[in-house]
């Protein structure tokens, strides 16, 4: 399985709350096909009033899967759901820094659950009409948020890699994470079976940010391109998003508004706020305080300083100076930057107006976002920016509107765009490219827009939600271990080939297999067992069989008239016969062996 994220976009349909009460929002009329559990906003959003649910990947045999790989930590939210499941039994990959950041961010989706001071009904999804989200189109697969237990649990199972670190699963295939460029840790991954190939490219990033750049060589020339989240939205480039939050920032303060910046603990947020600082001293508004509130802020803003070896080359000299690699650690100390638990913890101490706040949920239905939104919304000079691009502007609002805030929609999706993909397709040359046909389509309101259509000069495998396509894996050598003392005894000639002259030599020897590793030891003349060649004839084996007292009981043309099907007295044993291959199906290990003898009796034996 590539990635196990869940649909957080199912959040939406829910009705906000927070640590403390927030009567508007609870006060909003019940609509009346059911009442109590459905609100209604006063721009006809309809909202269940009940605890949040997501969605997991449905259409998901957990039995089959044999590993998970991981490419960042926005692709891990249904891992707990997928994990504490009986029937999973498999290994799941990611690496140090994607299982940590990937955790803080569940874990503060959590908190900001538990922080409610009364407890949600609970609703049975079922219930709910289709009508009032497209979510609830899969109710029946909608689970409810997990607890900070089951989290813990969950990802002290996960296997931590590093870069460029072979995984090998079970023998059968090579698994090698690749810097991805998009967050610390992120990774592209290389599987090959064999020769054959397959480069999986989720979530990745050619910008430049404090991460270490994206590896494109090692992804080159694979059999199979698996493509997937490119940016959400690709009509906003992340550098004209963060130059634009900068501006509206600097203007709302000066105006003597506060700004909110509903966002996730981790990722953008380490850009983000470099960005904000060198705005803010070139605008002499350095003593405007930034307040980070989330459950999550002591590890969320620590930790990126001790993973080093994860950051780019200009993050990595700071270490040797030595100097931390992200401003916001010194900040923190001269007390330009301020971070709680939540609001409650302290927050007014350092409050004043203008301030910046960043604080969760970016959904707007849970966390300290929502307190504040709902305590600032009434206000023209204040501003809130919405800068993750997962959530709907309209959707993720229209619980607060109308309001007297001004919004304004910034998504900050480093992921690369329509005509980043484009070229990268070009650049590693793949066999085929799989990817979601939506892609292919530019969107309803740029239906002229080139540069939002993804092109391809491979050959294209559209795969489209819950549909399943065939890879025909083609036959490919297999590199067999040899011992030493077969080595000692290769003689080496030149052999001429359509690609010039290769080196080659004769070896014989024990072909064994473990754990799908072949070796080929010494030979052992008392294992060793005859080689079978020849042409097993129908009639002949009839007359054998007979003879022996296994008279046929059917026998059954099969396929072009080349295949039989023999089916013996006992009426549960039976030989397929076809030009290349004999099947033998029995009862019993006696009869198998009986009827083998019988077959290699008419062949030649080497």
């Amino acid at each position: 399985m590539l990635d196990c994220a869940a649909n957080v976009a199912s959040l939406t349909p829910f009705l906000p709350f927070s640590a403390l009460q927030t009567p508007r929002l609870e006060n909003l009329p019940s609509h009346p096909d059911m009442p109590g559990v459905l609100k209604k906003t006063p721009g006809g959003m309809l909202l269940v009033d009940s605890s949040l649910h997501l969605v997991p990947p449905d259409q998901v045999d957990v039995s089959l899967i044999d590993a998970i790989l991981i490419t960042n930590n926005s692709q891990m939210s249904a891992l707990p759901f997928i994990m504490t499941d009986p029937d999973f039994h498999g290994r799941v990959y990611a690496t140090e820094p994607c299982v940590l950041m990937g955790r803080l961010a569940l874990i503060a989706l959590c908190k900001y659950i538990e922080q409610c001071p009364t407890r949600r009904s609970e609703v049975d999804m079922n219930s709910i009409p289709s009508h009032v989200h497209s979510i609830f189109k899969q109710k029946s697969h909608m689970r409810q948020v997990y607890n900070k237990d089951v989290i813990d649990s969950c990802f002290a199972k996960i296997t931590p890699v590093r870069y460029n670190e072979q995984v090998d699963l079970f023998g059968l295939v090579d698994c090698v994470p690749l810097p991805a460029g998009h967050s610390i840790g992120s990774a592209n991954w290389v599987i090959k079976a064999g020769d054959y190939k397959i480069s999986y490219v989720s979530s990745s990033s050619k910008l430049t940010n404090h991460t270490l750049p994206m590896e494109v060589i090692s992804l080159a020339n694979p059999d199979v391109l698996l493509l997937s989240n490119l940016s959400l939205n690709p009509m906003y480039f992340p550098d004209n998003t963060l130059s634009e939050v900068c501006n509206v920032v600097t203007s709302t303060v000066k105006s003597g508004g506060n700004v909110l910046i509903p966002c996730h603990s981790t990722g953008v947020i380490l850009d983000l706020i470099e960005w904000l600082i060198q705005n803010l001293n070139k605008n002499s508004l350095s003593d405007v305080p930034i307040i980070i509130v989330s459950p999550v802020a002591d590890a969320a803003l620590a930790h990126p300083d001790i993973y080093g070896e994860w950051l780019n080359d200009a993050k990595q000299a700071k270490l040797y100076i030595p100097e931390l690699p992200f401003q916001h650690s010194q900040l923190i100390k001269s007390k330009r930057i301020h971070h709680f638990s939540n609001v409650a913890d302290g927050m007014r101490e350092v409050y004043k107006t203008p301030c910046i706040v960043f604080a969760g949920h970016p959904s707007l239905r849970c966390g300290d976002a929502v307190l504040l939104l709902e305590k600032w919304r009434d206000d023209t000079h204040n501003a809130v920016i919405l800068i993750e691009s997962e959530f709907s502007f309209a959707t993720t609002l229209a619980p607060f509107l109308p309001m007297s805030m001004r919004s304004y929609f910034c998504p900050i999706d480093p992921s690369i765009n329509y005509s980043q993909a484009s070229k990268l397709i070009k650049d590693i040359r793949p066999k085929t490219v799989v990817t979601s046909p939506t892609y292919f389509r530019a969107p309803v309101t740029h239906p002229n827009r080139c540069d939002l259509v993804l092109v391809s000069d491979a050959p294209v495998v559209e795969l489209g939600v819950g549909e399943t396509v065939n890879l025909q894996q083609p036959k490919t050598s297999i590199n067999v271990e040899l011992s030493l003392e077969q080595l000692d005894q290769l003689n080496m000639q030149p052999l001429k080939t359509s690609d010039g002259y290769q080196l080659v030599s004769n070896v014989s020897g024990m072909l064994k297999a473990r754990d799908n590793k072949p070796t080929l030891g010494a030979p052992n003349p008392s294992s060793l067992r005859s080689a079978m060649y020849g042409e097993v004839e129908l009639q002949e084996l009839i007359a054998v069989l007979t003879s022996k007292g296994l008279t046929p009981n059917k026998v059954e043309t099969l396929g072009a008239g080349d295949h039989f099907l023999i089916t013996l007295s006992d009426h549960s044993s039976t030989i397929t016969l076809s030009p290349n291959v004999t099947s033998i199906s029995a009862h019993t290990g006696k009869m198998r062996h009986t009827l083998q003898g019988i077959v290699s009796s008419l062949l030649v034996s080497l």
